[in-house]
C-alpha cells in the first residue's frame, strides 16, 4: 500500500468505529511502514445531491473520472472522515491477494489536489475532522 492509491476496506462505522466495518473503497492518506499504520479516507458511492453543498474537504468525483480509477459509479471522497488503521488482512482483506489489493492510483496531479485537501481540512477545520479505528 503506498499514499495515493485506492483499496478495498472495511472501514469503520460511526456505531463501531474500533471494529472493521463495512466494505468500502479508502483512499490512502498515510502509510508508516515502521508502525504497520495506515490513515485511510472514506469513500461512498451514494448519490449526492445537487442541491446540497460538498462537506469541507469533500472531493465528488464523476463518472469518467470514477471510470479512470477503475471505479463503476460516481464518488464521493470525504478526507473530513479517516481511518487510523493497522495494515492487516482483518481491516484490508485484499492485502495478501497478489495485484488485487490496489484498486487504482491517482496520477501525481490528483494526489497534489487530495493532499492539498487533506492539508486544509487539518488546517482549517480540524473540529469536522473524524478519525475511526483501534
Amino acid at each position: 500500500m503506498r499514499p495515493g492509491t485506492f483499496v478495498r476496506v472495511l472501514f469503520p462505522t460511526r456505531e463501531k468505529p474500533r471494529a472493521p466495518g463495512l466494505l468500502h473503497i479508502g483512499y490512502v492518506l498515510i502509510f508508516a511502514a515502521r508502525q504497520q499504520e495506515v490513515i485511510v479516507a472514506y469513500t461512498t458511492s451514494q448519490p449526492w445531491a445537487r442541491d446540497v453543498p460538498l462537506p469541507a474537504g469533500a472531493r465528488l468525483f464523476d463518472t469518467r473520472e470514477a471510470a479512470s480509477l477503475n471505479q463503476s459509479r460516481p464518488f464521493l471522497l470525504r478526507m473530513d472522515l479517516l481511518a487510523r488503521l493497522p495494515a492487516t488482512s482483518r481491516w484490508f482483506p485484499d492485502l495478501d491477494a497478489y495485484n488485487r489489493a490496489v484498486i487504482a492510483t491517482a496520477s501525481p496531479a490528483l494526489q497534489s489536489e487530495l493532499t492539498h485537501l487533506a492539508v486544509n481540512i487539518g488546517r482549517w477545520h480540524r473540529e469536522l475532522l473524524e478519525m475511526r479505528g483501534p
